[in-house]
């Protein structure tokens, strides 16, 4: 079902962007199927209650705080995201200091996947352009011991 509901939406994006949807911005039409694209999005976050330590969201889906503190833990959370007509642009940092296992921050951006490498004190630091379509940030888990922490926002462009 997720898959089907995924393709819509890209099939959706794809449409739009065909037919020059930017030039509807401010329509009815357009508004509409803003808000049915980021319905089908939010479906793809992990919701709270199975959610792998504590999230904080901004104004939105695509922002917030993520902390976890984990003692062998396996699993993927979707942590922030989810699908637009709209580009965006965000700035996401935060650590993993691990104990044992691995931690890995995974993003996807609409079909490019891109797994985040922390540097050598456990930080990471980078600048995301999210184009129109499903865009997700993920942390994934394999017997994991230690703590993520995430900080998504909107770069001062977006603002």
């Amino acid at each position: 079902m997720k898959r089907f509901l995924i393709f819509c939406v890209m099939l959706l994006a794809l449409v739009c962007s065909v037919t020059a949807c930017n030039h509807l911005s401010g329509t009815a039409l357009y508004t509409w199927t803003e808000s049915w694209t980021e319905q089908l999005g939010h479906s793809q976050i992990t919701a709270d209650e199975r959610l792998i330590g504590t999230r904080v969201f901004g104004d939105d889906t695509y922002c917030g705080t993520y902390q976890a503190e984990c003692t062998g833990v396996t699993g993927k959370n979707v942590i922030f995201g989810g699908a637009a007509l709209s580009n965006r642009t965000l700035n996401l940092s935060g650590t993993i200091h691990s104990q044992g296992g691995s931690a890995v921050i995974r993003i996807r951006l609409n079909d490019e996947i891109i797994l985040l490498e922390p540097d050598n004190t456990g930080a990471f630091d980078t600048q995301l352009f999210l184009e129109s379509g499903g865009n997700y940030i993920m942390v994934q888990y394999a017997d994991f011991s230690g703590t993520v922490t995430l900080t998504s926002e909107y770069a001062k462009s977006d603002c």
